[in-house]
């Protein structure tokens, strides 16, 4: 991963900048861009941590034991400046029960019989001479069968000690998380782990006891992958945040951008310089798999032209992809999106990029404002009044709700993140916004009344699914003592019905259900002047 100086200081186009295919004016927008690329990237994310030389050893035999010598003879090499401390762990293979943590805080699990509960082991470093499918090939794990010889992996240990600094590319805001400290559901999984299963090096990870999920920067490879599938916005590349790709490809209004990586820039240059299409522009990305339909909605708003991706898209991506295409399809019959793997493939995607006027719209997020909140306001600006029937949307949904048994308890409302939906509270009506749904299907699993269902990947591209539209409502119920109203009929005729055996014959205890918390007590605690 490119260091975080590197970032500052260097000027991304520089390729571009020096060859002669650019206009003055095109160059003047590029200088701009990168500009701007600098000004949001973030000034703390450079971290470092003391890594100690503590080592558990898994395995057990001569070879095991020969290797566990030469560790220790190790101690007395004046090269290996942090072993003069080093301390050495060795867990038999079967005695081995799981671990935990990360580079540097690791927390291996053992036992030394069945009926013991797991003792634990905090190391930093751990080798395994045993194959364990339940540990992940991460930072400071050491498979043996990765190494030439067992100095090569004591020289890798030894390097792992002492200052370890990394990047902090990745951040996190738990407030938008679909999985964050919700129940698990009923098979012991979250409602949402897209980030967890994408990510094959630990850079994130989730904690079931807690329902929390967890970074790990020093295990982050930055692909960005956990960012793209991230339905809320809850994940965040810093250097390359929303709001910065945003302000960048504003500048470039009018221009076709061709997305790659700055790897990739000499291709690209290559091809633009013998292209006939000159409104076209490059638009470098440190890594473009960021990219999800919000991200990809806001570049062709803001540059009102054809975006074209250059270089290989994951799943994650192509889904997106489709989409957004899906969209502009169905309001104004084409494709807004073109990929190209390959130069040739570039070179053709130029001939059919061509600016989109009807698709400009700015819009600049506001601090704090969810993912779907962005989509919502900039997908309505292409769709306004009109009705242009139903597409396919990953990370959405509609809710469908039975007005009649709903009793507007609310707790639907509680459990969305998004505020997809919301009550009316001087009007008891339950309000659903569509655009704002991620189809967690959270709100269907906590009604006590099992009146929601929810219909996944789906969005109707008509102007009410970007609004609140009523879903359900009630009359409002007043206190049989003083007026006040503090519930709604049905859920008060609800309470009454489940209450009518164990309430039969105390007309008091009947009374109460249908007062205010106020009156109630007076009832309860004062029954003679009530009676």
């Amino acid at each position: 991963m490119q260091g975080h100086l590197t970032l500052f200081e260097s000027n991304v186009y520089d390729i571009f900048l020096k060859s002669d295919v650019f206009s003055p004016q095109a160059c003047e927008i590029l200088n701009e861009v990168n500009e701007t690329r600098l000004d949001y990237l973030p000034l703390h994310s450079h971290k470092s941590q003391f890594i100690k030389p503590i080592i558990a050893v898994v395995g057990s035999g001569e070879v095991t034991e020969d290797f566990l010598a030469k560790l220790v003879e190790s101690k007395q090499n004046p090269a290996f400046k942090y072993f003069s401390e080093l301390e050495i762990f060795n867990v038999l293979p079967q005695s081995f029960v799981g671990l935990n943590g990360n580079f540097g805080n690791f927390k291996l699990l053992y036992t030394e019989s069945s009926a013991q509960k797991p003792l634990v082991l905090e190391v930093s470093q751990v080798i395994f001479f045993t194959k364990f499918e339940s540990v992940a090939s991460i930072k400071g794990v050491h498979w043996v069968s990765e190494y030439a010889n067992a100095s090569a992996l004591i020289n890798e240990l030894h390097a792992n000690c002492g200052v370890y600094s990394y990047e902090a590319p990745i951040a996190f805001n738990p407030n938008f998380c679909d999985f964050q400290h919700r129940r698990a559901k009923s098979d012991g999984s979250g409602y949402c782990s897209a980030c967890v299963s994408t990510c094959a090096t630990r850079g994130i990870f989730s904690d079931m006891k807690k329902m929390e999920v967890l970074l790990s920067p020093v295990d982050c490879v930055a692909c960005g992958e956990c960012v793209s599938v991230c339905p809320t916005g809850a994940l965040m590349r810093e250097s390359e945040s929303l709001l910065s790709l945003t302000s960048q490809a504003r500048i470039c209004k009018g221009f076709s951008l061709v997305i790659h990586t700055e790897s990739a820039s000499a291709q690209v240059l290559q091809v633009l310089a013998k292209s006939a299409n000159k409104s076209v522009l490059p638009f470098v990305m440190e890594q473009p798999h960021i990219l999800n339909e919000t991200y990809l909605l806001s570049l062709v708003q803001e540059s009102a032209s054809t975006l074209i991706l250059y270089g290989e898209l994951n799943a994650h991506m192509s889904e997106s992809v489709k989409a957004i295409n899906a969209l502009f399809q169905a309001i104004f019959g084409k494709d807004c999106i073109l990929l190209a793997s390959s130069e040739s493939e570039l070179d053709s995607a130029l001939l059919q990029a061509e600016p989109l006027e009807q698709a400009h719209y700015i819009y600049t997020p506001r601090e704090n404002e969810g993912l779907k909140e962005v989509f919502s306001q900039r997908a309505f600006a292409w769709v306004r009044g009109n009705d242009f029937g139903r597409i396919s949307m990953p990370k959405s949904g509609n809710v469908l709700i039975d007005s009649q048994g709903c009793t507007l308890c609310l707790s639907c409302v509680e459990a969305c993140k998004t505020k997809a939906l919301i009550n009316n509270t001087s009007s008891f009506e339950l309000l659903f916004k569509q655009s704002l749904c991620t189809g967690c299907n959270y709100c269907a699993d906590t009604c006590a009344e099992k009146v929601i269902r929810i219909e996944s990947n789906v969005l109707d591209v008509k102007a009410s699914s970007f609004a609140y539209e009523v879903k359900a409502q009630d009359e409002p119920f007043k206190c049989v003592e003083c007026g006040k109203i503090f519930a709604t009929s049905k859920s008060i005729a609800k309470i009454k019905e489940l209450l009518s055996s164990a309430f039969a014959g105390d007309s008091m205890r009947q009374k109460s259900i249908e007062c205010c918390a106020d009156c109630k007590v007076k009832i309860i605690f004062a029954p003679k002047e009530h009676s």
